[in-house]
């Protein structure tokens, strides 16, 4: 059995500034189950800090009190000076963060649950490939949370939706007709320009052809004078003979 000194005789042996990473689970607990397998990668990512398992069912209750451990599976890490349990999800990627930010160590190298992968790729693409099986992981492992999700983006968009609408309808009241009015008075002032311009063109053809006009019936009328007075001479020259 495992008893409240413990770790305090683990850490007996170690350095002030040395970890400890404690995993209290439960053969019982499915979740237990789940963590396993990320907590056995996270000790080859970070073979300077030792890790240990305690099932429950070999812990005696005063470790438990003394430790906080009020439900399973829990993470603790420790060192001579402080103590430190992880509250956030049991997932590979969010262990890591956890790891550097409390221990300042980066990983040895950076490992999925079935196949190490190389620093050399960069951190980026080992974070998205590690977020890619999380999610597979997670829809496969706890369906009713996806739902939740689901459900919860479901309400949110039945909330906003309206609202959105109601502002999309406030602002087509508010400025299209004053919109479309100013496009109609442009449209009139350019029509009442092209009606002008016509009217002008039709004055301008009506003076070309009443200019046309006179000018044929004057000289139509010159050359009925013309003959007129032709017809008046031969007539005097014609009498002038006759009377010789």
């Amino acid at each position: 059995m495992v008893d409240g000194d413990f770790l305090d005789r683990a850490l007996a042996s170690k350095w002030r500034n040395e970890y400890i990473v404690v995993l209290f689970h439960a053969s019982w607990c499915p979740f237990s189950r789940n963590v396993l397998p990320s907590f056995e990668t996270l000790s080859s990512m970070f073979p300077q800090i030792e890790h240990m398992t305690i099932e429950q069912s070999s812990a005696m209750p005063s470790i438990c009190s003394r430790y906080g451990i009020h439900s399973l599976p829990s993470i603790i890490m420790v060192n001579r000076t402080s103590r430190v349990r992880y509250r956030g999800p049991k997932n590979l990627i969010s262990l890591v963060q956890f790891y550097k930010k409390t221990t300042g160590l980066e990983p040895v190298q950076y490992f999925s649950e079935n196949q190490p992968i190389s620093l050399e790729g960069g951190e980026k693409s080992i974070f998205q490939s590690l977020n890619s099986l999380l999610l597979k992981e997670i829809s496969k492992r706890e369906p009713y949370l996806v739902f939740s999700i689901l459900f919860i983006c479901f309400r949110l968009l039945v909330r906003i939706l309206p609202e959105v609408l109601s502002c999309l309808k406030a602002f087509w009241v508010s400025y299209v007709p004053h919109l479309n009015l100013d496009i109609f008075g442009e449209t009139s002032q350019v029509m009442g320009r092209i009606l002008n311009m016509i009217d002008v063109r039709r004055v301008w053809t009506k003076l070309r052809l009443s200019k046309t006009r006179n000018f044929q019936e004057g000289a139509k009328n010159a050359r009925v004078w013309a003959s007129s007075l032709a017809s008046v001479a031969l007539g005097e020259s014609s009498s002038a003979r006759s009377s010789s």
